[in-house]
């Protein structure tokens, strides 16, 4: 099966469609994430010509980007369109995307893959955001992904986005997703929405995410949730995920596996390439107070409590604002799944505190993609923060995969 992968960001949806669709085309706006997309291609196709060593010579970085794209064919490297969405952009993206279609000798598209930007309709700031809705175009994107729709007329599309999709109303201060729906309607497809908890499905986090499935008719869209309920599992635990990982301090690098044999999901899943070294297990350095609130944030933890901001001695209170966001400090617990991991990780750590007190630090870039279920073959482009950032806005490539693999069991 054909798709077009759009506002595709590092690719966590598009990895679990890999193994079972052609991906003619990412089209992403942001140059990090795209670099990640393109290095991806790259690994897989090198992967397939068994020339691995050409991946692992980049990430020890004895040869540079543009040198390990030389190994790889130039439709390849053009899989990855960087390019934001517009109204100015959209005919030259649809020239581009047919280009790639002819050279293919492709007769049909199949699917669209894809979420617009989440940040639009994120209960997260709603408040302060309300006053910027008549500007902010985010929350119209959805009719640029509609617009391919009606261009390719694929058979089905996924259309991932927040659960705050569900309550947010535009500026005329009207639920938007019943509006949404009617346009997906009129451009011809029938769907079905539901609310999914990748937690359900075997990834070690509590992520709740908007999944909207649309067909042509070709098949009738709510089987395609019967279908995805079948593929239940329970999730590995924090402490299981990160058992096989080596010990480090806040403002460590440490590129090594530990001594303790990985869990069995683990070995499946995550460290199925044993031929790709460790990579991105980088501690963000902290600051001497927030280390002293970790460490008590986790000791508390460790006994049952989940600590609060306003139990600090006022000495240490730093914030400005003491009466809301009292749970800023946020320890991983190792017995359960994650809470779930979001882009303003980039930012601070607070919310990821390694549940091992003896570390005493925030969690690894590494861990952050464990908790999304990346592969740790999977690098992230181009520095700590950019790669913080594409692992909170995936889809976690677990899911995706159980989602890919629900479309060919309906198809098939």
């Amino acid at each position: 099966m054909n798709i077009i992968d759009l506002f595709s960001g590092a690719g966590g949806l598009t990895e679990g469609f890999r193994s079972s669709f052609n991906i003619i085309n990412h089209v992403e706006m942001d140059t990090a994430a795209s670099k990640t997309l393109q290095l991806r291609d790259a690994f897989y196709f090198l992967n397939q010509q068994n020339q691995l060593e050409f991946y692992l010579q980049y990430l020890q970085k004895n040869i540079s980007f543009e040198e390990l794209l030389a190994y790889v064919p130039i439709n390849i490297q053009e899989k990855t369109l960087n390019e934001k969405i517009s109204a100015e952009t959209i005919s030259s993206i649809f020239d581009s995307i047919n280009q790639k279609i002819s050279r293919q000798n492709i007769t049909t598209i199949d699917g669209i893959i894809g979420g617009p930007p989440c940040q639009a309709y994120s209960t997260v700031g709603r408040a302060r955001n309300s006053g910027k809705k008549d500007n902010d175009e985010r929350i119209y994107l959805y009719r640029y992904y509609i617009e391919f729709l009606q261009k390719y007329q694929p058979h089905f599309f996924v259309f991932e986005n927040v659960k705050g999709l569900l309550s947010f109303k535009d500026q005329f201060n009207e639920p938007l997703l019943p509006k949404m729906i009617q346009e997906f309607e009129n451009a011809g497809y029938r769907l079905h929405y539901q609310l999914i908890d990748s937690s359900m499905y075997g990834v070690p986090q509590k992520r709740e995410r908007l999944i909207i499935f649309g067909t042509d008719g070709t098949i009738a869209p709510e089987l395609f949730f019967k279908q995805l309920e079948t593929k239940k599992e329970n999730s590995i635990t924090i402490g299981q995920l990160f058992q096989d990982l080596p010990f480090l301090h806040s403002g460590e690098t440490v590129n090594s596996y530990g001594q303790t044999i990985p869990n069995a999901f683990v070995n499946r899943h995550i460290r199925s390439n044993s031929d790709i070294p460790l990579t991105q297990n980088v501690a963000r350095p902290n600051q001497p107070n927030d280390l002293l609130i970790y460490r008590q944030a986790a000791i508390d933890k460790s006994q049952g409590h989940n600590f609060r901001y306003d139990e600090l001695d006022p000495s240490q209170q730093t914030h400005k604002n003491r009466r809301e966001f009292l749970d800023r400090y946020k320890v991983l617990d190792k017995d359960s799944v994650s809470h779930t991991v979001v882009a303003h990780i980039s930012k601070d750590g607070h919310y990821y505190i390694h549940p091992d007190v003896t570390q005493n630090r925030s969690i690894t870039v590494r861990e952050a993609a464990r908790i999304q279920t990346f592969p740790d073959d999977f690098y992230f482009e181009t520095s700590r923060t950019h790669a913080f950032t594409q692992i909170g806005n995936a889809v976690p490539p677990y899911l995706a995969k159980k989602i890919a693999s629900t479309i060919i069991d309906l198809y098939n």
